[in-house]
């Protein structure tokens, strides 16, 4: 929607960081809080006045083979994945987008320049998720660079089930961002 900031942050001083620019900021922002983070406990630098940016993604992970890039819980999986790739040679550069709307579109680009590959990993469904619009703008901005097409993991396109069991069938898991990253690196 026009108009409105919406931020999703992985991290405890993304959190921290992110709300007080919310908390600042003169518009509208959406804060979206995944509660299974909750449990998650993480370094926050002891500055007087911590803020992050609204708009600007971090890369978590540097690499040189294959561009990850997610948001909120999906980062879980993507750090995991990459951890996995890194034992199998492959470098994946693991970029946490923070916030949704404005998205940062140059970090993208930079990081699909580089490793000339791409996948998406989120917890939503494919069709309308963020997935979809960064799948979009990277073929908008980078196409002439990429060696693969973006590949998207992302959950079932089944109705959430209540049943732990069902639920964790339903959403990504860390074997389907290694496929995704080895098959977009053709290994």
């Amino acid at each position: 929607m026009p108009g409105l900031k919406v931020v999703a942050p992985y991290s405890a001083s993304d959190y921290k960081g992110l709300l007080k620019a919310a908390i600042r900021d003169p518009n509208p922002v959406v804060f979206l809080e995944n509660e299974m983070l909750y449990g998650h406990t993480g370094e926050i630098p002891k500055l007087d006045d911590f803020v992050v940016p609204i708009g600007k993604a971090r890369i978590a992970r540097a690499g040189k083979d294959v561009t990850i890039v997610s948001w909120a819980m999906g980062m879980s999986y993507a750090l995991k994945a990459a951890d996995e790739l890194a034992k199998e040679g492959v470098e994946a550069e693991v970029i946490d987008l923070r916030t949704i709307r404005p998205m940062d579109t140059e970090t993208i680009i930079n990081s699909v320049k580089k490793t000339g590959r791409a996948v998406t990993v989120e917890e939503g469904w494919q069709q309308s998720g963020v997935g979809s619009e960064v799948a979009a703008r990277i073929m908008e901005h980078a196409f002439d660079y990429l060696d693969a097409p973006v590949a998207r993991v992302s959950g079932k396109d089944v109705p959430m089930p209540y049943a732990a069991n069902l639920e964790k069938l339903a959403l990504p898991s860390v074997a389907e961002v290694v496929a995704a990253a080895k098959a977009v690196s053709y290994r």
